[in-house]
C-alpha cells in the first residue's frame, strides 16, 4: 500500500506542478495586460487517512490558485482623458451589455480602466465591458439618489446624448466713458451701447443701452434706457427699464451708496446693495424667430462701483466702450470628456462650458479575494465575497481615482521565470517518484519468479 500510495503521491505532484506551470504561463502571457492580477499557485498536502505512530498513509499534494483582485499594480501615465486607475481598495463597476441590465448578474468588477468611447458614445474598456455610473441632473445631483446603493441604480456612461449645451446670460458688466462735453440739446439718443446676450434657448439677443445727457440745469447726470434691438435694427425699450445715472466731479459713479449713483430707478430694475441692477427681460420683449419662445431672462447689470471710476465714467473726450462682458453662450458641440479624481465625468464643450454628466462609483467587498475571475480582467460576486458596497471614490475605505493613468499588470517577468524553473525541477522530481515506485513494484513482482 505504501508503494502504491507513493505512486499516487507522485501522480498528484505531476498534476499539481502541471497546473502550476499553466498558472505561471498565464501570468507571463499577461505581463503587459492592463489591470491584470497575477495568480499564485499555493500547494497544500492531501491526507487520505490519519497517520498513527507506526503507520503512514501518503496522500499527495493539491494546488489551489490564489489571487488578490485588489493587489496594487504600478501606475503608468496615459494621454487619454478617459483612462483612470484606482489606488487602494475598490473596483470599477462594468456591465457586459451597453444597455445596463437590471439583473445584477450582468454586472462585473474590474481594475482595468482603459475606457474609450465607442461609436455610440459608450465608455468601454479593452475587455469589452461598459463603464457604469450614476447619471447626474443638471444641478449635479444623482438621478437615482434614493437607490444609489444598489447596482440597479447605475447605467452605462454615455456621452453621445450631450452633444450640445448652451448657457443663458446671467451677468452683464460694462466699462464705458460717456463724454462730459455732451450737448444735452442734441437729438437723442446721445450714445448707445450694444452687446450680445443669450436667452434660455441659446439664441443670440442684442441688448442695447441708450444714454441721454440730462438737460440743464442738471449736471453730471444721464438717463439710461435698456431694450432689445431686433434683426431690423429697431430698438424696443423694455417697459420700466430706465434709471438716472449720477456721476461725481471725479468722473466716476456718485457714491459711496448705490442710491447715490442710481436715482429715479424704473420699475423693471431692482437696485441691489452691492451697487448692481437686477432686471428680468420679459419673454415678450425678446427677439424671436419661429414658434419657440424662450423663458424670461433674468440679468444682473454691473455698471461699476459707486464712488470709484471703474465702470461707467464721465470724462471729457469721446464716447468709448472699453469692456462689455457677459457670461452666456450659444449651444456648441462636445469637445472632450474628462474624468477627475472624484469620479466625475465632465463634458467640456467647444464654447468653454462644462457639465458634470455622470458620477463614477467604486465598489468594495468584505472579502474581495473570494470573487470569481472572469474574462477581460473582470470579477464576479460570489456567496463568499459578501455584498457589494458602492460609494464615491476616496470615501471611507474606497480607494482614490487617478485620472490619465492606467494600472499595470502585477505579474513580474523575472519572478515568474524563477517560479517556472522551480516548477520544472519539481515536476522532474515528481517523475522520479513514479519511476522509483515502478522499479520497486517490479522488484516485488520478480520475487515470485
Amino acid at each position: 500500500m505504501s508503494v502504491l500510495g507513493g505512486l499516487y503521491s507522485g501522480i498528484s505532484a505531476l498534476g499539481a506542478q502541471s497546473r502550476n506551470f499553466g498558472i505561471i504561463s498565464d501570468n507571463i502571457a499577461n505581463v503587459n495586460t492592463i489591470g491584470y492580477k497575477e495568480v499564485e499557485g499555493r500547494f497544500s498536502n492531501f491526507v487520505t487517512s490519519k497517520s498513527v505512530a507506526r503507520n503512514f498513509s501518503p496522500g499527495g499534494v493539491t494546488l489551489r490558485p490564489f489571487y488578490d483582485p485588489q493587489k496594487q499594480g504600478l501606475l503608468q501615465t496615459s494621454d487619454s482623458k478617459t483612462d483612470i486607475s484606482i489606488t487602494g481598495n475598490g473596483f470599477f463597476v462594468v456591465n457586459k451589455a451597453a444597455n445596463a441590465a437590471t439583473d445584477s448578474d450582468s454586472f462585473l468588477f474590474t481594475r482595468a480602466g482603459d475606457f474609450t468611447a465607442d461609436k455610440d458614445g459608450n465608455l468601454v474598456n479593452s475587455g469589452g465591458y461598459y463603464l457604469q455610473g450614476w447619471l447626474l441632473n443638471a444641478d449635479g445631483t444623482v438621478v437615482n439618489s434614493t437607490s444609489q446603493d444598489q447596482l440597479t441604480s447605475l447605467q452605462t456612461v454615455n456621452v453621445s446624448g450631450f452633444s450640445s449645451v448652451g448657457q443663458p446670460t446671467q451677468n452683464v458688466s460694462l466699462t464705458a466713458n460717456l463724454p462730459a462735453g455732451q450737448d444735452p440739446a442734441a437729438v437723442g439718443p446721445h450714445q448707445s451701447t450694444n452687446l450680445s446676450i443669450f436667452d434660455s434657448l441659446g439664441a443670440r439677443q442684442s441688448l442695447t443701452f441708450q444714454w441721454n445727457k440730462s438737460a440743464l440745469p442738471a449736471t453730471n447726470e444721464w438717463t439710461m434706457t435698456a431694450g432689445i434691438t431686433d434683426s431690423t435694427g429697431t430698438f424696443n425699450a423694455i417697459a420700466g427699464a430706465t434709471a438716472t445715472v449720477q456721476f461725481d466731479g471725479n468722473g466716476g459713479l456718485a457714491g459711496p451708496l448705490s442710491t447715490d449713483a442710481f436715482t429715479a430707478v424704473g420699475a423693471a430694475f431692482t437696485l441691489n446693495a452691492d451697487g448692481t441692477l437686477a432686471i428680468t427681460i420679459p419673454q415678450a420683449d425678446l427677439a424671436v424667430s419661429g414658434a419657440e419662445l424662450p423663458n424670461d431672462l433674468p440679468l444682473v447689470l454691473d455698471l461699476g462701483t459707486p464712488g470709484q471710476a471703474n465702470g461707467l465714467t464721465q470724462f471729457s473726450g469721446d464716447y468709448e466702450l472699453k469692456l462689455a462682458n457677459q457670461d452666456g453662450s450659444a449651444p456648441s458641440g462636445l469637445d472632450q470628456v474628462i474624468i477627475d479624481e472624484n469620479g466625475l465625468v465632465t463634458g467640456v464643450f467647444a464654447n468653454g462650458q462644462t457639465r458634470a454628466i455622470y458620477q463614477i462609483p467604486t465598489a468594495t467587498f468584505p472579502a474581495a479575494t473570494r470573487l470569481d475571475r472572469d474574462n477581460g480582467n473582470a470579477f464576479t460576486i460570489t456567496s463568499n465575497s459578501g455584498d457589494v458596497v458602492l460609494n464615491r471614490p476616496g470615501v471611507g475605505a474606497h480607494g482614490a481615482l487617478r485620472p490619465e493613468t492606467l494600472e499595470s499588470s502585477t505579474a513580474d517577468t523575472a519572478e515568474e521565470f524563477a517560479d517556472l524553473i522551480v516548477a520544472q525541477r519539481a515536476y522532474s522530481a515528481a517523475t522520479r517518484i513514479i519511476t522509483t515506485g515502478d522499479e520497486m513494484l517490479d522488484e516485488a513482482i520478480r520475487m515470485k519468479r
